[in-house]
């Protein structure tokens, strides 16, 4: 039986990584990226500048966006919209937990 090796990454969200780092720890190609971009699923901190930098929390998109990509074999597209759909969902869940804290402080359960 062979054992699995999995790369860990400490993330910082003060450091940046580059298109190339990007493209490194994911497994995407350069052009899946760039559609990723071109999407709005991830945006460069520098995006009129010739060679864009990211924020190294977009390393877990990407890594998200390949999963998806060989998991469900979607094309940049799909992976946009999945992405997308993914953080609305995050996004709601974090609101409705607030809400319930909230309401459970002011003594409303």
């Amino acid at each position: 039986m062979q054992a699995e090796t999995h790369e860990s990454i400490w993330l910082d969200r003060s450091q940046v990584v580059s298109i190339h780092e990007l493209v490194n720890v994911s497994g995407l190609s350069e052009d899946e990226v760039y559609e990723l971009v071109d999407g709005g699923a991830l945006v460069p901190i520098n995006p009129d500048a010739g060679a864009w930098i990211f924020s190294a929390d977009c390393v877990v998109t990407v890594r998200k966006a390949s999963r998806l990509r060989d998991d469900l074999e979607l094309d940049a597209h799909a992976m946009v919209l999945a992405l997308t759909l993914l953080e609305q969902i995050r996004s709601l869940e974090s609101e409705l937990s607030q809400l319930r804290a909230q309401r459970t402080f002011f003594g409303r359960d």
